[in-house]
């Protein structure tokens, strides 16, 4: 038999206030999801890409997120600090805003995001996969061939939580041009 849960908030609604217990998941049809909070002072971009908050409370993990800038509380906002979240489902504002601070993410399964291009055709193929980026606030970073790695990619920046391309886009362009992108959400 299939876990069946009601949810008070539609996907796609935010609210001011912590209606589904921040950090709880949702699987639905395939996908799950995540009730969160933006903790930062950046609001989180519909199809974009946030991160987990880091904190001392490990019970707080996972359900307190920033947006790829690092700017919030207690952010440690560094090129190394890349652990993904997941894809928002609708732009949830900054942490007190009146429009809502809390909704849900994606943090599992297939969906189209915002992606940064690429000026390399192999690496938009399948499997080639791209990471919160915190210079972008309002896409994913430019997808990675895993093969070809640059060098200047640490191992802190390779985080197991990205997506990866499902589906193979034609577009080469500048890195400053985005494009939408068919993803599996790999962030649990």
């Amino acid at each position: 038999m299939a876990d069946k849960r009601l949810i008070k908030v539609p996907l796609t609604e935010l609210r001011t206030f912590d209606a589904e217990v921040a950090g709880s998941l949702y699987p639905h049809k395939g996908k799950i999801y995540r009730w969160v909070k933006n903790a930062g002072s950046t609001a989180l971009q519909r199809s974009a890409a946030c991160l987990t908050l880091p904190t001392s409370a490990r019970e707080a993990i996972g359900s307190r997120v920033v947006a790829p800038s690092g700017s919030g509380p207690l952010t440690p906002a560094s090129a190394n600090i890349l652990m993904a979240a997941g894809v928002p489902l609708a732009a949830i504002g900054p942490s007190g805003s009146d429009t809502g601070d809390y909704g849900w993410i994606l943090a599992k399964g297939v969906d189209s995001v915002a992606m940064a291009n690429s000026e390399t055709q192999a690496d938009q193929q399948v499997g080639c996969f791209a990471i919160a980026s915190v210079a972008l606030d309002n896409a994913w970073g430019p997808p990675l061939d895993p093969g070809t790695t640059p060098s200047t990619i640490t191992p802190t920046k390779i985080a197991s939580k990205r997506v990866v391309i499902a589906k193979a886009y034609t577009t080469v362009s500048t890195a400053a041009s985005f494009v939408t992108a068919i993803v599996d959400v790999q962030c649990l």
